[in-house]
């Protein structure tokens, strides 16, 4: 019974330490190549090359808007200063029309799988990213893009999708596997942000494969990290103070 219960709590151990060092299993081996700590910089002016050495940045490299028929491309334009070896993931933001809702056509597909490919040599680190919010009767639209994507990338190339918060909890609908790394964003969670914020601070995502990673905002109250790796959102450009307050300690107040 003692050796019983010794290699029960040895196993216990090793699980424990496992989750702790952020390792996930049959994870992409691209993405043990990248760091933990992710800053997004979104299409606007940005100098991060105070950025810590073990941080990375996922960049909008690209947008386009769905519109009726069309895929509008629109390349970043925004100047984006990085040191040469800092972590780079390029990221690919669709959004959807809402004077001209989209077709939805393979056409439009087709256009975001050719875009994303184009910026795919942008990453440093074999890792490009899909920013993609869709509503409920869309979602086939997106899974056949995400799967169509999946296709035409490289092997070595990890794809990492954003995801609604919802989509890793009760609204479950993502596939097993349709991406390398799904990343829910913690953040702007709409009316019920309040109900989803404490369930988060409970329970945490319930869907294994949204365990990753996890989307946090620097405009929002701080809350424990759910998944080993972060990436954050700021609403205006970044700088050095901001990055060093969202990783400060957080203070216990007294009762």
């Amino acid at each position: 019974m003692q050796r019983l219960f010794l290699l029960i709590a040895t196993l216990l151990l090793a699980v424990l330490w496992r989750a702790d060092s952020g390792h996930v299993p049959n994870a992409h081996p691209a993405l043990a190549m990248l760091p933990l700590q992710m800053a997004w910089a979104w299409e606007r002016p940005e100098d991060l090359r105070w950025l810590p050495g073990d941080a990375g940045v996922a960049f909008v490299a690209s947008s386009i808007m769905l519109q009726g028929d069309e895929a509008l491309v629109r390349p970043r334009t925004a100047r984006l200063l990085m040191e040469p070896a800092t972590a780079r993931v390029p990221v690919l933001h669709v959004d959807m029309s809402g004077r001209e809702p989209p077709a939805l056509n393979e056409a439009q597909l087709q256009a975001i799988v050719k875009e994303l490919l184009r910026i795919a040599p942008g990453a440093n680190r074999q890792v490009v990213q899909l920013d993609f919010e869709v509503r409920r009767s869309q979602r086939p639209f997106l899974a056949r893009t995400v799967a169509a994507i999946r296709r035409s990338l490289a092997p070595d190339m990890a794809l990492s999708v954003t995801a609604l918060a919802s989509w890793c909890l009760d609204d479950a609908w993502l596939a097993e596997g349709m991406a390398d790394e799904v990343v829910p964003m913690a953040f702007r969670m709409g009316q019920q942000q309040h109900e989803l914020r404490q369930r988060l601070r409970w329970q945490g995502f319930t869907q294994p494969y949204c365990r990753q990673a996890a989307g946090y905002a620097t405009d929002e109250p701080r809350l424990r990290r759910l998944a080993p790796r972060s990436y954050y959102f700021s609403p205006r450009s970044w700088t050095a103070a901001q990055w060093q307050a969202l990783h400060a300690p957080t203070k216990v107040r007294s009762p």
